[in-house]
């Protein structure tokens, strides 16, 4: 047993908000802003940006999926840890949630004002809508089979022919 659990990482995933997951996994692979990135345990230390996308957790042969939004991990040894903005299950995303906040990125980007009125920098904007974005593909990625169908007639009922508009 013990020559079994030599050969996981100790990985721990934090957000503002919780310790969204703590546990022994086989292999990671992470979103960052060079590409994706995977590692098992006995990787060399490093450090990467983390960019929105799908984190793949891989034990005893099974993988489970979360979105991760901004961020950074640390590999050191038999230690992982990876720091982000917000970390989520897919039956856990909101597409409500993300179709709203595309759209108010798209205004935003337009208007450079949020709805209320007040000032945006079109980066901050531009970032909503990459974040609203990446959330939409990992549903279509990862989601189940009713939340990729909500999730299309949202698109078609929010968007022309149902096609999302570019970020500017």
């Amino acid at each position: 047993m013990a020559e079994h659990s030599s050969h996981k990482i100790n990985l721990l995933i934090v957000t503002p908000y919780e310790d969204f997951f703590e546990g022994q996994v086989d292999s990671v692979r992470i979103p960052t802003s060079d590409g994706e990135f995977g590692f098992m345990a006995g990787h060399s230390p490093f450090v990467a940006a983390l960019e929105p996308g799908a984190c793949a957790l891989t034990t005893n042969g099974k993988t489970r999926y979360c979105m991760l939004s901004e961020g950074y991990c640390e590999i050191n040894g038999m230690l992982a840890l990876i720091v982000c903005n917000s970390a989520e299950w897919p039956e856990d995303i909101r597409l409500r949630r993300i179709i709203n906040a595309y759209k108010a990125a798209i205004e935003e980007i337009k208007t450079h004002q949020d709805k209320n009125g007040r000032p945006v920098f079109s980066e901050d904007s531009v970032a909503k809508g990459k974040r609203a974005l990446a959330r939409m593909r990992f549903i279509e990625r990862y989601g189940t089979d009713q939340q990729r169908e909500r999730l299309a007639d949202y698109k078609k009922s929010d968007f022309p022919d149902g096609k999302i508009p570019r970020l500017q």
